[in-house]
């Protein structure tokens, strides 16, 4: 992967009134078609890290290249209107996003066995989820983020979503995933970046934390490290 088509973030800070959400953070994620996990306690920065990538917040300090139309940003919090029929979430995606591959979208729609003409508010929790991370993995972008996905479904959701996760993406595409669950990961991710207080304590390949003694052993230490 070139650096034009990595992460870049240089020095980006974020400030609310007199708290410092992100503290001069500095990444590159080089890699080309890396799974990234972004680790954190609630109130770390994850959302706000990701909502700078994707071009939703604009009040910062510092550069990020790519942000914005052209990075697939699933937020944490549902998106779809309730009251839309899938078929039109359809068509409203293929109307907003010039990546949008509108086959791909009905494939992993039949994949889940929902049917075009339901409506969004028919269907589970569970499925409502999948739903919308297939919407974002319709997009055939080079960088994927996607805010806790994995934080309030149960554990045959989750596989389900990894496993999205993995075969819906653009081939050779980025993903990064925030979440503050960490145990049972570690096989999905091929590199690891811990966030405490608004800073970055840690950006490792996964295989170099695990000989560490694992994810969640590692990140109990920095963040003890860092609040010590």
């Amino acid at each position: 992967m070139t650096i034009g088509d990595s992460l870049v973030v240089e020095h980006l800070t974020v400030k609310y009134a007199d708290k410092l959400a992100l503290n001069d953070v500095n990444l590159l994620l080089a890699n080309k078609g890396s799974i990234v996990g972004l680790f954190g306690q609630n109130g770390a920065g994850k959302t706000t890290l990701l909502r700078c990538i994707a071009g939703v917040m604009n009040r910062f300090h510092g550069s990020i290249r790519p942000r914005g139309s052209v990075v697939g940003y699933l937020p944490d919090q549902e998106f779809i209107p309730r009251r839309m029929r899938i078929r039109d979430v359809v068509r409203a995606c293929d109307s907003l996003y010039a990546d949008f591959d509108g086959n791909m979208a009905t494939k992993t729609i039949a994949e889940l066995d929902l049917s075009l003409d339901a409506r969004v508010s028919t269907v589970s929790r569970g499925m409502s989820e999948q739903l919308h991370l297939s919407m974002i993995l319709a997009r055939r972008c080079g960088l994927y983020v996607l805010d806790e996905p994995l934080a309030a479904v149960d554990p045959l959701t989750r596989d389900k979503l990894l496993m999205m996760i993995k075969n819906y993406r653009k081939p050779g595409s980025t993903v990064v995933i925030s979440t503050h669950l960490i145990g049972g990961l570690e096989g999905l991710f091929d590199e690891a970046i811990m966030i405490h207080q608004g800073k970055l304590i840690l950006h490792d390949a996964v295989s170099a934390v695990l000989s560490q003694g694992g994810l969640e052993q590692r990140f109990k230490e920095v963040i003890s490290a860092a609040t010590s």
